[in-house]
């Protein structure tokens, strides 16, 4: 879904036509980035990805401050790091998760270079995964995609409208709200959980 078919959705939801819609100013973009925000943070969140390596040559204690990678960083991802031995020649790694580190400050990995078993010609491929904060829509961005995953899309429109009635039609605000924590509970049910226990370090 698109910025404009997000505002579409909620002009059908609630309003006349487009020229209403206008006419409520920024408090359209506003509540679509407050709700964003919340879908964001409590349903499904902005997953990133940050890749280094690191190889032999390589030593003592190294510290990745993920808001210095990524300004927008909020928090790590549920499974946050995975990790690739190969020979320097492979093109084609096989990631597995990875648990010798550390988290510093709830920001930082750091990772002690001389623990890890790092052969001659081989690189340690890094991928950390991380929740990011959502660019604000301002109005401009019409045929930009919702930077939510796909799955959220549709829980949108209600939560924003929600926002967007709460003060002058509180029961129709209540009505969008209802249907948004329905939808957000089928989606909760309908998820099937992939999971595999995995033991040791590297």
């Amino acid at each position: 879904m698109t910025y404009q078919e997000l505002v579409n959705n909620i002009r059908d939801l609630g309003f006349s036509d487009d020229s209403e819609v206008l006419e409520f100013g920024d408090l359209v973009p506003n509540n679509i980035n407050r709700a964003i925000t919340e879908i964001n943070l409590e349903v499904a969140p902005i997953i990133e990805r940050y890749e280094f390596e690191i190889t032999e040559e390589e030593e003592g204690y190294l510290y990745i401050s993920m808001p210095d990678i990524d300004e927008n960083f909020l928090d790590f991802a549920d499974t946050p790091v995975l990790y690739s031995v190969v020979s320097k020649n492979e093109e084609t790694p096989t990631y597995k998760r990875f648990n010798d580190y550390e988290v510093e400050a709830n920001d930082t990995i750091v990772i002690n270079v001389d623990e890890l078993d790092i052969g001659k010609d081989e690189v340690l491929n890094i991928r950390v995964f991380y929740k990011v904060a959502h660019e604000n829509y301002d109005g401009t961005q019409g045929d930009q995609e919702i930077p939510l995953p796909k799955k959220t899309h549709h829980l949108v429109p209600l939560l924003a409208s929600y926002y967007i009635w709460l003060e002058d039609e509180p029961v129709k605000a209540a009505q969008y709200y209802n249907l948004y924590e329905q939808k957000k509970g089928d989606l909760t049910v309908n998820a099937k959980p992939r999971m595999r226990v995995l033991s040791g370090g590297m």
